[in-house]
């Protein structure tokens, strides 16, 4: 084997992210056939099982986890390469607000990493934040762009914005009532954050006992807490699939739908922040299927 081909990669990773071939098949606008036959190519090319395979579910092998971080390195330099070869020299300084929630749920880290190589002489500044945060950051004129969970009406000026996706909400952890307190365990959310004043309101309506055993500060620091059995957590499903948090099953806890994600930009924004604008909206996650699927949201 000399060489793994780009195509084929971009196969195995739908596939196994999405955890479906016919998933997989409508997010690479292919047919299932096809995609089942790139893959089958792929495993004779390296020598060994990639794709483990039931009536129920699709799985890596482990030499599959072993190939899938570098498969997303080679597809990611391959995009950048294309960038550099496409466009002209750009600079500037461009400051994004990221909701934490919509960070940790679709990888932003590794987009917004991408996008420094890609444009090395761009000054780009991250500014992690709640929902909220982000919003008054926005309206404050202290950042370019902003990438939030939730309505965009929660800004004191409503700015233009793009919706780049759907995550559906559900509760995830094994934790359990227990004999002295019967009421569930459940992880809160921090403060401000869309999802916050979702599930609070959700749980205002419902009849099921329930407490606060831990309150993060942070939403990494919910996972945690979740990850451990403190508590159940609400989380978008790409989340709670990228943290490897298990749907919590049996549960009387309320449904909590969907929430939109918009990228809200100004109406004359710089040539760098119309540059990471057209990258967040070209290589959003969701739309590649990034996020290993564990489990279907409650």
């Amino acid at each position: 084997m000399d060489e793994l081909p780009i195509p084929l990669l971009r196969t195995l990773l739908a596939v196994l992210e999405s955890r479906s071939f016919s998933r997989a098949a409508r997010l690479l606008g292919s047919s299932q056939p096809t995609v089942s036959a790139q893959i089958r190519k792929l495993e004779l090319l390296v020598g060994t099982t990639l794709v483990e395979r039931t009536t129920r579910s699709v799985a890596p092998t482990r030499a599959a986890e072993r190939l899938l971080p570098l498969a997303r390195d080679m597809l990611r330099l391959q995009r950048i390469a294309l960038e550099r070869l496409d466009a002209r020299a750009l600079a500037g300084t461009v400051v994004i607000a990221v909701d934490e929630s919509v960070a940790l749920a679709h990888g932003l880290v590794e987009l917004l990493r991408g996008f420094n190589e890609a444009w090395p002489e761009v000054d780009l500044r991250v500014d992690f934040a709640p929902a909220r945060a982000a919003f008054e950051r926005f309206d404050a004129g202290l950042v370019d762009l902003a990438l939030v969970y939730g309505d965009t009406r929660a800004s004191a000026k409503p700015p233009a914005a793009t919706e780049l996706g759907r995550d559906r909400l559900g509760w995830y952890g094994h934790a359990r009532a227990q004999a002295r307190d019967p009421r569930l365990p459940l992880v809160g959310l921090p403060q401000g954050e869309s999802l916050r004043a979702l599930v609070d309101a959700a749980l205002s309506t419902s009849a099921t006992a329930h407490r606060i055993v831990a309150q993060a500060q942070s939403l990494s620091l919910g996972i945690e807490c979740a990850r451990q059995g403190m508590g159940l957590i609400a989380l978008p499903a790409p989340a709670a699939r990228r943290h490897l948090l298990e749907a919590a099953r049996e549960h009387p806890l309320p449904a909590l739908g969907a929430l939109p994600i918009h990228l809200i930009h100004r109406d004359a924004p710089t040539e760098a922040a119309v540059a990471l604008r057209n990258e967040l909206r070209q290589s959003w996650p969701a739309r590649r299927a990034r996020a290993p699927r564990r489990a279907s949201p409650s």
